[in-house]
């Protein structure tokens, strides 16, 4: 059992929270522990206390917005790994969309992951480690979930036998290009309804 939250790991949190938006406004190669410390309320030196550098304040916010990304999926029965349970996904009409909505709604709605998307996007391509953590948050993670999800519900026989790749491909497709786009949720809300209706008609197994 983990130790409960105390002063300091407040703190900690806080200086992730708040670094992460001087990232995302500054860019992570011009911002400065001296900026971080500012958003915090702290002086600089206090900040060395908590974190030696940078780096490490960065991969601790990284590491923050993603355990939060986890909980919300699973909160409402999302998949956060391939190896969760797919059963809610076994389901159909609304409770379906629901929990497909679900799992895309963070990467949309979510401040601290929109924030987490911007300071990668604005430093992939200089910075390989970013490019690395943008492609596995955004695309690879979630092309590894739809394999998982697809390969269910061929197994159970909801979906005709396919190439689940591609499958997982063709639907996140086009959320990943509204994401790019920087379409707002109630939007990309009503796509992923309109994609997922589309998406099912070609893939539900013929009864």
């Amino acid at each position: 059992m983990g130790r409960p939250a105390g002063p300091t790991s407040d703190t900690k949190r806080l200086i992730c929270e708040r670094a992460l938006e001087v990232f995302a406004e500054k860019g992570y190669a011009a911002a400065t522990m001296r900026d971080v410390a500012a958003a915090v309320g702290l002086r600089e030196a206090s900040l060395y206390s908590h974190f030696p550098g940078k780096q490490a304040i960065f991969d601790a916010a990284v590491e923050h917005q993603l355990d939060r990304l986890t909980q919300a999926l699973r909160s409402r029965r999302a998949l956060a790994h391939p190896a969760d349970d797919a059963s809610a996904y076994l389901a159909d009409g609304p409770a379906l969309a629901e929990v497909v909505l679900a799992s895309y709604e963070p990467l949309f709605a979510d401040a601290g992951i929109t924030r987490l998307r911007h300071v990668l996007e604005g430093a992939r391509h200089t910075d390989p480690r970013c490019d690395e953590l943008y492609r596995t948050v955004f695309v690879k993670r979630p092309l590894e979930l739809q394999r998982a999800i697809f390969s269910r519900l061929v197994d159970a026989g909801l979906f005709s036998p396919c190439d689940v790749d591609l499958a997982a491909r063709q639907f996140h497709g086009p959320v990943f290009l509204a994401l790019c786009e920087g379409t707002p949720w109630p939007q990309a809300r009503g796509l992923v309804e309109r994609h997922l209706v589309a998406f099912l008609a070609q893939h539900r197994a013929k009864e």
